[in-house]
């Protein structure tokens, strides 16, 4: 019998290299989307789910699948005036990054379960720290992984067949990886068009993510720069001082200055 997997996001970049992945290694892959009509060789069943609510869990895990990648997630490609977050565009974010990851995870905690069931929540090497150019996204994927590295040793102590982990992927060369720009002058937009232009493609991230999810490491990071690594240090050890930064940030790199 081939091994399930369930992905979230199937139609994105990463999503939809992660099902041709999968499908190459044999798995049958079920694509969950919020579209009700989707074709493509990245999946082999389709499963139209709003990945909002309890029951929307609920549905997801009676594929009865050996392995579930929360992918799914979102950006912001709408901003209000000045360059100020929208409060639907917060709600929706945090919704599809945060909130339906932990509840798709808390509701697996309670299944009784024979096999093992590895859940990956997709997270992002931006979760080291904030950053006034994409706040809400950065937010989200702070949350994410402070919610997998708190609950996931509860979750495995409590039911040893259920493992929460959390993989952080990169920028990956696609039009999503662009979506900072849209707070960004020009001189910030050349920087951010280096990193996005040097991104590695679709499939070569998943196959770095899928290798390592066959290994045994909680938490897996994907070529995090050096600078993302000075941000976060200086994030924890000194908030003050980055707040700061962060409005020299945008006094220098905002179009909206």
């Amino acid at each position: 019998m081939k091994r399930i997997v369930v992905i979230t996001g199937i139609s994105g970049t990463l999503g939809s290299a992660l099902g041709r992945e999968y499908i190459r290694r044999g798995w049958h892959v079920i694509g969950v989307s919020r579209q009700s009509e989707l074709s493509g060789d990245y999946f082999n069943e389709l499963c139209t789910n709003a990945q909002q609510s309890a029951e929307d869990a609920q549905a997801l895990l009676k594929h009865n699948p050996d392995l579930i990648i929360i992918n799914a997630g979102q950006i912001e490609t709408e901003i209000g005036e000045m360059g100020v977050p929208l409060t639907s565009v917060t709600e929706s974010i945090t919704r599809v990054n945060y909130t339906f990851p932990a509840t798709l995870s808390l509701e697996a905690a309670q299944l009784e379960r024979n096999r093992p069931l590895d859940i990956i929540a997709i997270g992002s090497i931006a979760d080291g720290s904030p950053s006034c150019f994409g706040p809400v996204y950065h937010a989200s994927k702070i949350a994410l992984h402070y919610f997998i590295s708190g609950v996931g040793p509860i979750v495995h102590n409590a039911n040893r067949n259920i493992r929460l982990r959390l993989y952080r992927p990169g920028a990956i060369k696609g039009p999503l990886s662009w979506a900072p720009v849209n707070r960004l002058n020009e001189k910030g937009y050349k920087i951010r068009a280096k990193r996005c232009d040097a991104a590695p493609e679709g499939h070569v991230v998943a196959r770095t993510i899928a290798r390592w999810i066959d290994g045994n490491e909680w938490v897996g990071t994907y070529e995090e720069p050096f600078s993302f690594k000075i941000f976060k240090w200086l994030f924890a050890l000194a908030p003050n001082l980055f707040y700061k930064l962060q409005l020299l940030g945008w006094r220098k790199g905002s179009k909206f200055v």
